[in-house]
């Protein structure tokens, strides 16, 4: 791994590039987050999408202390700046003769599948893929990352609403489960980071971020050898979940999540290979709907 411990990172673009001289059997995969990380690039991402009020739905009801702040509320989004996201990433998951090649999503369509995959809505995604004939695999990938480029500038303006009291293992903004943990600064402070959003909270040292055991006889730690101390695998022996921890001395940039996240595939492995798994799905049920506007 490349300077990506101890606030020593290199540039995204150079990290891309090494991941696939290292790691050919990614390049589709890595072509997709090389596209994002365009789209994050973008001086104008960060003003054409935004967070609405809660949605209609939601008026008159008590909010749950429980719930992410992306809960019930309207993600509205440049309807030029999602056909061009998703056209510049269907383009870039296509193949000559097979794939995504030749496909263009509706607007409409590309709506449905931001929101289908921010709910985790399989069914909905192989029905708004079998007209084209496209694999629902292959347009459920591509609208994650649109979610990803669409969700991350959100979180800017919002890090300050974040109760100090947050105790949960998921997301405070998007609900999602984290992707790994930091044990940020020269105090070890444990930072949980969304790999969705980037967002970034605080949880206690020894608590499952899943299942929020706290008995130290059930928690445990994976340290691989020829790895740095610093790159290790949490576990839970309550809910035999997993998380890869990552000592660091300053929070890791949103983006760079996804290829620190990749550049750690062998403690994935580890974690698997003893029993470990991470829970499907979300820590919490998110109901964002997905709509085009002028923000």
């Amino acid at each position: 791994m490349h300077g990506t411990t101890g606030g020593l990172r290199t540039n995204a673009t150079a990290r891309l590039a090494d991941l696939e001289r290292r790691t050919p059997e990614w390049q589709a995969w890595l072509r997709l987050l090389g596209q994002a990380l365009r789209a994050l690039d973008d001086p104008a991402s960060g003003g054409r999408q935004q967070l609405a009020e809660p949605h209609p739905q939601s008026d008159g009801r008590l909010r749950s202390p429980a719930a992410p702040l992306f809960h019930e509320r309207m993600l509205v989004v440049d309807a030029r700046r999602l056909d061009r996201l998703m056209h510049d990433f269907v383009e870039a998951a296509g193949s000559p003769g097979g794939g995504a090649a030749g496909y263009a999503p509706s607007g409409d369509t590309a709506v449905q599948l931001v929101a289908a995959v921010l709910r985790h809505d399989r069914a909905a995604i192989d029905a708004l893929a079998a007209p084209s004939g496209v694999d629902p695999a292959i347009l459920e990938t591509v609208a994650q990352l649109a979610a990803v480029t669409l969700l991350q500038p959100c979180v800017r303006g919002l890090s300050h609403q974040v109760p100090p009291s947050w105790s949960h293992g998921y997301c405070p903004f998007c609900g999602s489960w984290p992707l790994l943990a930091e044990l940020r600064s020269l105090d070890r402070t444990r930072r949980l980071r969304c790999g969705r959003c980037g967002g970034d909270w605080r949880i206690n040292v020894l608590r499952c971020a899943y299942c929020g055991e706290a008995n130290h006889e059930r928690l445990g730690r994976l340290v691989l050898d020829g790895r740095p101390e610093t790159l290790t695998v949490e576990t839970c022996f309550e809910c035999l979940g997993y998380l890869k921890s990552v000592t660091t001395l300053q929070a890791i940039p949103p983006f760079e999540l996804l290829l620190q996240d990749l550049e750690t595939v062998e403690l994935d492995l580890a974690a698997l290979d003893r029993g470990f798994t991470r829970p499907a799905g979300d820590g919490f049920p998110l109901d964002l709907r997905v709509t085009v506007g002028s923000p």
